[in-house]
């Protein structure tokens, strides 16, 4: 029997394409059609069932953790437990109770780049008795697969002295690098209405996807959070949503990543000194500033909610 999770995505596919959207490109929860993601999907899928000891490597949000579940899902250890758990706590806590849950399935370790010297020591250690043991005793408490997943490439921090050359040696040996969202544009908007559908199902809405200058509003920003950020962002925006189309102004604000305030105001108002425009850079400040709270927003800058969608959704100034 299919779980709840399953019918859900697959849910969300025939929505999708009953709506009119493009079909995904899917590798089991992963989602994409871009070029350097189906090139991964390949690399996934022919890999799987061979993998023991793994690297997932991309930035904050980029999916690794579903790319290993992914990996889990079509290798070996399938039928059993996937567990995921923080490199520094595996060596530091009741590794035996882990490894009793994990038992002939697949152990996820994350940044293993934040261990000290001495638990880089520790994990080594394991991983040899690990090797020597599952290679003797499949009945054993011990994983089948390990993977690892680092925010920052396990060889660059080995070559600055961060991590331990035999360790990094040992984890990197395979590696798949996932990559951020701002390299794989061709995706965003499939994302997003896969997002959306998935969130609207989840709270009982028909969202059927992105209306006239959505995609617009979400296709140049930058997003530092990578597909993490977008999957909030597209949350909220369901929330939001009264129909069955994500408009403009149910996105919520998106905003740059940190730079600093003097050059980041110089280029802004001396390259587009367009006051329509500077109005709607002001609102969209404020309205960050209330978390995304329309109301709020309109009532700090005196004017009515209505007149706030208006500016939101179409950069207009205010009515005079």
């Amino acid at each position: 029997m299919a779980s709840a999770t399953q019918w859900r995505e697959d849910s969300a596919v025939e929505a999708l394409i009953g709506a009119g959207g493009e079909v995904p490109m899917r590798l089991a929860g992963m989602v994409g059609h871009s070029l350097i993601m189906q090139r991964l999907f390949f690399r996934l899928r022919q890999a799987a069932p061979h993998l023991r000891i793994v690297a997932l490597e991309g930035e904050a949000g980029t999916g690794k953790t579903l790319a290993a579940h992914t990996l889990h899902s079509l290798g070996p250890a399938s039928e059993a437990a996937f567990v995921v758990c923080a490199a520094s706590r595996f060596v530091s806590e009741d590794t035996q109770a882990l490894l009793e849950e994990v038992r002939g399935g697949t152990l996820f370790l994350t940044q293993p780049g934040d261990l000290t010297p001495s638990q880089q020591s520790r994990l080594v250690d394991f991983i040899e008795w690990w090797e020597h043991r599952s290679g003797r005793d499949a009945q054993g408490f011990f994983p089948r697969q390990l993977f690892v997943g680092s925010s920052r490439p396990l060889r660059q921090l080995s070559a600055s002295g961060a991590l331990r050359a035999d360790l990094s040696y040992r984890l990197t040996a395979i590696r798949f690098e996932l990559p951020p969202l701002r390299e794989r544009r061709d995706d965003i908007g499939l994302l997003a209405e896969w997002f959306a559908i998935q969130q609207g199902a989840a709270h009982g809405k028909a969202v059927r996807g992105l209306g006239p200058g959505s995609l617009q509003r979400l296709i140049f920003h930058s997003w530092p959070g990578n597909v993490r950020e977008l999957e909030t962002v597209m949350a909220n925006a369901a929330m939001d949503c009264p129909g069955q189309w994500i408009r403009p102004i149910d996105i919520p604000p998106l905003l740059a990543a940190p730079q600093p305030m003097q050059a980041a105001n110089a280029v802004s108002y001396e390259e587009d000194p367009n006051l329509d425009c500077m109005i709607l850079r002001h609102v969209t400040h404020v309205l960050a500033k209330t978390g995304g709270n329309k109301l709020r927003a309109a009532q700090l800058l005196g004017i009515s909610r209505s007149t706030l969608y208006r500016l939101l959704d179409s950069g207009s100034s205010v009515p005079r």
